[in-house]
């Protein structure tokens, strides 16, 4: 495991990553982490700074100067502005003197040198030569390399009293069939809902423990994924961590407590490295091939039709929450640069689903109602810009008529089987009687209706109309809200929740149709009592709506009722 541990070390990049799980280690160990990375501010020198005691000795002032992998003549003092030695000279001219708090002046220093690999023994004589000429009565030196920190994640993550030894199996099991995705996602599954499992002892600290437990495994999952290049596994492990993680921290999160704010803390780390995947994921497997026609049907190579169909949806949920989760954060995020960030990468998720559909007609007719969901989600991104408001007209026109067409014909329309046999046998027969039994029920149509009442658009609500009256008569077009028990069941999907909606008046007038939608909002208040809607966190709604397969509540897009023009 420490091999295992060093790997992943080894292959951290400084900023966001090494140094994003230093202060959660630091913690667990018992210190107090007085300093944390920052962007746009000056560092002096100091990564990260912490205040306590280690290994039963006095307290100490603990500041760390990061660099990821080994050190070698370059990064000690090369050309590179961020080479170690220029930023242990900060430390000892400029940090110490001036930086570091009042209350902490009378305590002894000791500077860190922490790196995700090794010295290099061409170096090595020029750091120990740096150190014998600076260290003083106060001031001392520490060499914490990629062995040091991964026998303190064993010590204080993973040792096996807090991390059992089946836990430790499933995280084995889960990095070694990462080219197995789906297996790795079922034993990472395993891990960490064994570690979020309650137990008797539900106290702060242990919740905090937990999520750094958390944390660790999934950035030691994605560190090795992306050696490999395929980040699958990562991906869906890192949504359900996220979930998990939210189960956690949610009653903490409208308290104001150190143990509250430093679990607050990790739950944001654990969120932030779901961003990352999820950005790294999007960046290097998608948005390079979206301009190009045909370009990701054909990187699934599927053995059927049926494969490309079921992996696009699937793309379009991932590529569009990602597009949700920047356009969320830009409110909350008081850097400018930050901001801006954020913004572009929502205005090239946007650009780039209008792309992917356009390039890719597979997503131009479902094959399962339940995709609906990831329709669900793409919408909901688009609509966010009142530009992109005639493109999803048109989209969703294009997969109305296409399943109108598949329905008479007897294509592959969209139905409600889920297993994946009976969906390559699909349509299995053409008569009445099969299409009535795999169209029972739809959410697919009745959002779609739903879409065209808020957008205006008089020709495709009248398209669903048709198609309901003339071929879905029988089809209970329904919508999903959330129940009095949603709260306790949504993030971890621990059973049954939520209430339907049933036959949609889709019939109707456009107008009497948002009433019938938007007075059920009314009367089902729990959307916007769920925590992670009430904490400012929505995207994590749409995670596990994603993730466990749920539908999208139609409460959000309350927001949206000014548009309509019908």
């Amino acid at each position: 495991m420490k091999l295992i541990i060093k790997q992943y070390l080894s292959s951290l990049r400084e900023r966001d990553e090494l140094d994003a799980i230093l202060p959660d280690l630091l913690s667990q160990m018992g210190l107090n982490v007085i300093s944390r990375p920052k962007r746009g501010t000056r560092q002096s020198g100091v990564d990260v700074a912490a205040v306590g005691k280690i290994d039963g000795e006095e307290e100490k002032v603990y500041l760390f100067s990061i660099k990821s992998g080994d050190l070698t003549r370059k990064t000690w003092n090369g050309e590179a502005v961020q080479s170690l030695r220029p930023s242990l000279d900060e430390i000892v001219d400029s940090y110490i003197p001036t930086r570091l708090p009042d209350e902490h002046k009378d305590k002894n220093v000791v500077i860190c040198i922490c790196i995700g690999g090794d010295i290099q023994e061409q170096v090595r004589t020029d750091v120990e030569g740096y150190i014998r000429n600076n260290k003083r009565e106060n001031l001392t030196f520490e060499e914490w390399n990629g062995d040091k920190l991964a026998s303190l994640i064993l010590e204080n993550f993973l040792r096996e009293d807090l991390l059992p030894k089946d836990a430790r199996a499933e995280l084995r099991k889960s990095l070694a069939l990462l080219d197995e995705p789906e297996s790795s996602y079922k034993h990472f599954a395993t891990l960490i809902k064994s570690l979020s499992k309650i137990k008797d002892d539900t106290s702060d600290e242990r919740n905090s423990m937990v999520l750094r437990q958390i944390n660790i495994c999934l950035w030691i999952l994605f560190a090795w994924a992306r050696d490999i290049d395929n980040l699958e596994s990562a991906y869906l492990s890192s949504e359900l961590a996220a979930l998990h993680a939210w189960e956690i921290t949610k009653p903490y999160s409208t308290k104001d407590t150190m143990s509250a704010n430093a679990i607050q803390l990790t739950l944001l780390s654990i969120l932030t490295l779901h961003q990352q995947i999820c950005t790294q994921y999007i960046y290097k497997k998608i948005l390079p091939h979206v301009v190009k026609r045909h370009a990701l049907s054909v990187a699934v190579r599927p053995s059927y039709s049926l494969d490309v169909n079921l992996k696009l949806f699937d793309l379009l949920g991932r590529l569009t929450l990602s597009g949700i989760w920047a356009y969320s954060g830009i409110k909350n995020e008081p850097d400018d640069e930050s901001r801006r960030s954020l913004f572009e990468i929502f205005q090239v998720t946007s650009n780039a689903t209008k792309q992917l559909i356009l390039n890719n007609p597979a997503l131009l007719l479902p094959v399962k109602d339940d995709q609906a969901i990831d329709v669900s989600i793409a919408v909901f991104l688009l609509m966010l810009d009142s530009n992109n408001h005639q493109y999803i007209r048109n989209w969703l026109s294009e997969i109305v008529q296409r399943s109108f067409f598949s329905y008479q014909t007897h294509g592959q329309y969209p139905c409600n089987l889920q297993n994946y046999g009976d969906l390559l046998g699909h349509p299995e027969a053409k008569d009445d009687d099969y299409r009535k039994k795999v169209t029972s029920g739809s959410i697919l149509y009745p959002m779609i209706s739903f879409w065209a009442a808020l957008l205006g658009d008089n020709e495709l609500y009248s398209r669903v109309q048709q198609m309901k009256k003339e071929l879905l008569s029988h089809c209970n077009f329904q919508l999903w809200y959330p129940d009095e028990v949603s709260e306790e069941r949504i993030y971890t999907n621990s059973d049954i929740h939520g209430a339907i909606l049933s036959h949609v008046c889709v019939d109707r007038s456009s107008k009497e149709l948002l009433k019938q939608i938007f007075d059920e909002c009314g009367k089902s208040p729990y959307f916007e009592k769920l925590s992670a809607v009430e904490s400012g966190l929505l995207p994590i709604i749409l995670v596990a709506c994603r993730h466990y397969r749920l539908p999208i509540p139609p409460h959000l897009w309350k927001g949206f009722q000014q548009v309509q023009t019908v």
